[in-house]
């Protein structure tokens, strides 16, 4: 390889624009997005910066980043409000008229004329954009421009539209642009029972120059996170290096406490599990009100092996749907390891599936007791040749204590299923 086809790092710049960031009315979760999704594929983001509605400042941060970038994203503002000057302030920072793109404007017209409206010149002058600009996706706000060499791309504030555009068109044009860019990956391994304290205790003597990888450690509430990440001069090395690092990184851990890597969230997993061993699986939730039966019917296919949900928050519903004896939630309570049992064993029995979960608790913010303090929670499984069940206390306001709890009972179940 020549000294002109060396491969080099190519960094961009991020720039999101909206009050309602700068105030605090929603989260930027489109700048973590963004970052990830690029470090993977061997781009990185020199900078990010937020700014408000006003085109003073967008012209000017536009017009900053383009002296310091290879290229430039911008998300937000692309809407037909009078907040929405993305498209003016573009056209001003990078020095040409805003002209109409007529395709757009005639997408606009027939799309609200199905609806039986007419074009309002406020929606009218989302397609105003810089002379020169390439319309992104026909269904929703976006467009690129090239500006002296550099790919500029801006897109919708949505999350959703913003990912399927960064995905489908704006990372496989960075991609070609930049063939010869310095090559990353970055793995993440999912990890069950151990505190962030107590991993770095175990991975500590681990020499991270020595095997060029990056170690990281990211708590993700219940559950904690050791990403891996390397750079090299191909995919193949940087996949030897991260192969070496997990290696150490399972053996120092334990294999027996890593549920996936990546994508692999807990719920896909147990899915997995289920369809190889052919088992069907019910829920019972108290004071979780349907958490755990909502993540695992988020994963797509849940249907082949989630058969019900039970919510069951009063006594009379445990004992009418899960045949829960009134005498044992009369003599130990709603929240306790008796009944924890019975709810898995009666939700396993009425549902006619192979395993079951239940959760009992005290969620709060009130019901405790000093003998069962809110955050107490009991978590049962239920399988043919045994029942689990684990008493847990969590700390944390009423939703806090529900993600902890159903968490929990979903390591449980991964745990089962794993013997």
């Amino acid at each position: 390889m020549s000294n002109t086809q060396k491969t080099s790092e190519i960094v961009g710049s991020l720039l999101t624009i909206g009050d309602e960031i700068l105030l605090g009315d929603i989260a930027d979760s489109n700048s973590h997005y963004i970052a990830w999704e690029l470090r993977a594929r061997g781009f990185r983001l020199g900078r990010i910066i937020t700014v408000g509605d006003q085109v003073e400042e967008i012209v000017e941060m536009i017009s900053h980043c383009l002296l310091k970038s290879r290229f430039l994203i911008v998300t937000g503002g692309l809407g037909p409000t009078d907040d929405d000057k993305t498209s003016a302030a573009s056209a001003i920072a990078l020095g040409v008229p805003l002209v109409t793109h007529l395709d757009y404007r005639k997408w606009l017209e027939e799309r609200l004329a199905q609806r039986g409206r007419d074009l309002s010149p406020e929606v009218a002058r989302m397609a105003d954009l810089p002379e020169g600009a390439v319309k992104l996706g026909q269904g929703m706000a976006g467009f690129f421009i090239e500006h002296q060499g550099i790919p500029c791309y801006f897109l919708p504030g949505v999350p959703h539209e913003m990912k399927t555009l960064l995905a489908e068109l704006v990372i496989p044009d960075l991609e070609k642009r930049f063939p010869l860019r310095t090559r990353c990956m970055k793995r993440v391994i999912r990890v069950q029972g151990l505190l962030e304290s107590e991993i770095n205790q175990r991975l500590n003597d681990l020499d991270a120059r020595e095997m060029a990888v990056e170690i990281g450690y990211y708590p993700q509430g219940r559950e904690n996170w050791v990403t891996l990440f390397s750079t090299g001069e191909s995919e193949k090395d940087c996949l030897e290096r991260i192969d070496a690092a997990e290696a150490k990184v399972v053996a120092r851990l334990g294999a027996e406490r890593i549920s996936g890597r990546n994508e692999e969230t807990i719920e896909k997993v147990i899915g997995r599990q289920l369809l190889a061993k052919k088992w069907k699986l019910a829920v019972a939730e108290s004071c979780t009100g349907g958490w755990v039966a909502k993540r695992i019917t988020a994963v797509a296919g849940a249907s082949d092996y989630f058969d019900r949900g039970f919510i069951t928050y009063s006594n009379r519903a445990k004992m009418e749907l899960l045949k829960v004896p009134g005498d044992l939630l009369e003599s130990h309570g709603a929240v306790s390891e008796p009944v924890a049992r019975a709810m898995a064993e009666g939700a396993r029995l009425q549902a006619g599936v192979n395993v079951a979960l239940a959760i009992t608790g005290i969620a709060g913010p009130t019901g405790g007791t000093p003998e069962k303090p809110v955050g107490t929670v009991f978590i049962s499984c239920a399988t043919p040749e045994e029942t689990l069940v684990e008493k847990h206390f969590f700390r944390g306001s009423r939703e806090v204590i529900q993600e902890s709890a159903a968490q929990t009972a979903l390591v449980l179940l991964w745990r089962t299923l794993s013997k």
